[in-house]
């Protein structure tokens, strides 16, 4: 029998040297941050000034207000939140519903049903927005906030990853309960998802983040500034009011207030995320 080779303990300049390439890593990261921010709380002429000071010396916090105020930025967030919120929450239905068969139900052609949802994941979004575009426009909900749920309400992406979470539940635990008459929803209720609750804030946090940054199928599928969300109207930003001129330091703060909400969600959810990951990469 080959005997058990024991790994070599880390000595402690290896950690010194591994954590220093962790803080270069993380400063260069935050460059573009301080940049941002800098550039929010200074005016528009500082932003190029040829005398650059790394440390601003007079805040200009109005200009937060004026960014605020140039153009309804409620009724982007309450968009942008209220129908991400609704489009996740469909999608940790649909992806949970699809992963507990895929993993807890046994049918004939489950292996070959499963490859066909990793098929649609190599599928790019894109190619898909035309017929989608035109099947919403036949009923009458382009410019509605349909027009920004529906198309997403299932995920191959979040079918998968529940499937890899759902993985780790021990196959006893779901028979035990059917012994003791248990029906399937009161097992997915009840047992599988307590246990899978890391895979599904993760589904929540990488799903929300995305649909919050979006751009590209909110400009294509709402047409009025009522049914705007907040990547299209940082979009539009330079061209309104508020952008008369390039005003850069309004603009970047408007874009700084509009990432406060994924950067509290993280915050958050943090501890949850990345146990989910860790579970998706380890389960096959």
């Amino acid at each position: 029998m080959k005997p058990v080779t024991q790994m070599k303990p880390v000595t402690q300049m290896e950690r010194v040297s591994a954590h220093g390439v962790l803080i270069l890593a993380v400063m260069l990261c935050l460059i573009p941050v301080y940049w941002m921010v800098r550039s929010s709380l200074t005016t528009n002429s500082g932003i190029f000034d040829s005398h650059f000071q790394p440390w601003l010396v007079n805040f200009h916090w109005h200009n937060f207000v004026a960014a605020w105020s140039s153009q309804p930025f409620a009724l982007f967030f309450f968009n942008s939140i209220a129908s991400n919120m609704i489009l996740v929450a469909c999608q940790l239905v649909t992806s949970a519903l699809a992963a507990y068969s895929l993993v807890f139900v046994h049918f004939r052609g489950k292996q070959v049903l499963f490859f066909f949802v990793l098929l649609a994941m190599m599928i790019p979004l894109q190619a898909t927005f035309i017929p989608i575009y035109s099947m919403l426009s036949d009923v009458h909900l382009i410019n509605t906030y349909g027009a920004l749920i529906l198309p997403f309400v299932g995920s191959a992406f979040g079918i998968f990853l529940l499937r890899q979470g759902f993985s780790a539940i021990p196959q006893e635990m779901v028979r035990a309960a059917r012994i003791d008459g248990a029906s399937e929803y009161r097992i997915l209720w009840s047992i599988v998802l307590p246990h899978a609750k890391p895979s599904l804030v993760t589904l929540f946090l990488l799903n929300f983040v995305y649909h919050y940054n979006s751009l590209f199928w909110p400009l294509v599928a709402t047409n009025s500034t009522n049914m705007r969300v907040i990547p299209v109207a940082l979009a539009y930003f330079l061209s309104q009011d508020a952008g008369q001129g390039l005003q850069w330091n309004l603009m970047m703060a408007a874009d700084l207030f509009s990432v406060v909400p994924v950067v509290l969600l993280f915050l958050l959810g943090q501890r949850y995320f990345v146990q989910g990951i860790m579970s998706t990469s380890l389960k096959g």
